[in-house]
C-alpha cells in the first residue's frame, strides 16, 4: 500500500498536542478550553488510537505476529527509558519509580486510581490491551456502522459508571475509554489521502467555529482543577451522580468530532518531509518528553522575563529535541532485528514448553 501522508500528520500533530499539553498545563488557558470536558493533549492520544484503528483493519496478517510486531517497539523503548531512569533516581532520589514497571505487567496499571511516576506511559498497558481486543475480537472483520455505534454505547456506560464510583483515572486509562475512536479507524479504513473539496473547507470552518463557540467565556459548566477529565461544574456532588451518564456521553462526543474532523482536514494536506521526520520519532518523544520536561522547565523558565515565551522555548526544546534524539537512536537501534530475534527465541521457548508438555 502508498505510504499515507495523513498517518504522518496525525501521529506528529498528535505528538505536538501532548508535548503542549503537558507544557501549558493551565486548565484555563485557550488551549485546554476548546476540548472541554477533556484536555486538548488528550486529542493526540485519539489520533494515535485512531490510526492505531486505520491500519490494524487495512492489515491482511491475521496471526499473532502482527500483535508482536508493534509491541516490540513500545516495549523496548519503554523498558528501555525507564531502567535509565531507575538508574537516575536510585542515586539521585532513592527510589526507582517502580510504578514505571507496572504498564509492561500485562497493562496492569489501568487498574490503579493513579497514572505512573513517568505518566505518560500508561498508554503501553492500554497499547496491549487494544491489540489484544483487537486480535481476538476483530481480526478479519469488517467495521461496521452498527459495530461503532456498539463501541459507542459500551464506551460512554463503562466511562459513567467508573466516573461515579470516583476512578476517573481508571475510566481515563482503560480500554473502553479509547473505543469508539479505534473503531471509526477500522470504520473508515478504505479512506486515504485525498484532494481538497469545497464540502470539506465547509466542515472544516463549521468545525473551527464551534471550537471558538465552546472556548468561549459563556461555557462555564466545567471546573478547571480536576483530572483527567474537568468535572462538572454543579451545586453539590450528589447532583453530580445524576449528570454523569450525559458528561460520560459529551466525553465521547468530543472524541469522536475532533478526530473525525482532523482526519478529514489532514488527509487534504501534502506530504512534507519535515512531518514525516516528527511522525517517525514519535514514539521515542512520546515514551522519554515527560521527564524531560521536569528536568529542564526551571532552567528553561528562569532564561525568560515572561511566563510565555519560557512555555514557547521549552515546546520547542522538547519536540524537536526529543525527535533528534530519537532518529540518532533509531540509526543505531535496529529495532526490526530484535523484533525477529525476539519473536525467534520466542518460537523456540514455545515450541519447547509444547514438546515438554507433550512427553
Amino acid at each position: 500500500m502508498q505510504r499515507q501522508g495523513f498517518i504522518d500528520w496525525m501521529k506528529a500533530l498528535g505528538m505536538l498536542l501532548i508535548v503542549i499539553g503537558h507544557i501549558v498545563g493551565d486548565p484555563n488557558n485557550l488551549f485546554n478550553l476548546i476540548s472541554q470536558p477533556i484536555y486538548t493533549k488528550q486529542l493526540g492520544v485519539c489520533l494515535f488510537i485512531f490510526i492505531m484503528g486505520w491500519n490494524l483493519a487495512n492489515t491482511r496478517q491475521t496471526d499473532f505476529r502482527v500483535v508482536f510486531n508493534r509491541l516490540v517497539p513500545i516495549y523496548f523503548y519503554g523498558l528501555l527509558f525507564t531502567l535509565v531512569l531507575s538508574f537516575i533516581f536510585i542515586f539521585t532520589k532513592g527510589d526507582i519509580n517502580e510504578s514505571n514497571y507496572v504498564p509492561f505487567f500485562f497493562g496492569l496499571n489501568v487498574l490503579f486510581n493513579s497514572f505512573p511516576a513517568n505518566p505518560t506511559t500508561w498508554y503501553i498497558g492500554t497499547y496491549l490491551h487494544i491489540l489484544l481486543f483487537w486480535f481476538f475480537c476483530l481480526r478479519g472483520k469488517s467495521i461496521t456502522k452498527k459495530i461503532v455505534m456498539q463501541g459507542f454505547v459500551v464506551e460512554c456506560v463503562t466511562r459513567a459508571v467508573l466516573l461515579a464510583m470516583n476512578q476517573d483515572f481508571i475510566a481515563y486509562m482503560i480500554l473502553p475509554n479509547w473505543l469508539t475512536v479505534f473503531l471509526l479507524g477500522g470504520y473508515l479504513w478504505d479512506k486515504k489521502d485525498t484532494q481538497w473539496q469545497p464540502k470539506a473547507i465547509a466542515i472544516i470552518v463549521l468545525w473551527v467555529l464551534i471550537l471558538a463557540i465552546w472556548a468561549s467565556p459563556w461555557n462555564v459548566f466545567f471546573n478547571s482543577g480536576t483530572l483527567p477529565f474537568r468535572g462538572l461544574t454543579l451545586a453539590d456532588e450528589a447532583s453530580s451522580v445524576w449528570f454523569t451518564p450525559a458528561y460520560s456521553l459529551l466525553i465521547s462526543i468530543v472524541y469522536l468530532v475532533n478526530t473525525w474532523a482532523l482526519f478529514e482536514l489532514l488527509r487534504r494536506l501534502p506530504k512534507l518531509q519535515w512531518v514525516e521526520f516528527f511522525a517517525r520519532n514519535s514514539l521515542i518523544t512520546f515514551i522519554i518528553h515527560m521527564p524531560l520536561i521536569y528536568g529542564l522547565m526551571r532552567v528553561v523558565y528562569a532564561q525568560f522575563e515572561h511566563a510565555w515565551m519560557g512555555r514557547l522555548a521549552l515546546i520547542m526544546i522538547i519536540f524537536v529535541g526529543c525527535a533528534l534524539v530519537s532518529e540518532l537512536l533509531q540509526r543505531y537501534i535496529n529495532i526490526k532485528y530484535i523484533q525477529e530475534k525476539s519473536w525467534q527465541i520466542s518460537s523456540n521457548v514455545l515450541a519447547h514448553l509444547r514438546l515438554s508438555k507433550d512427553l
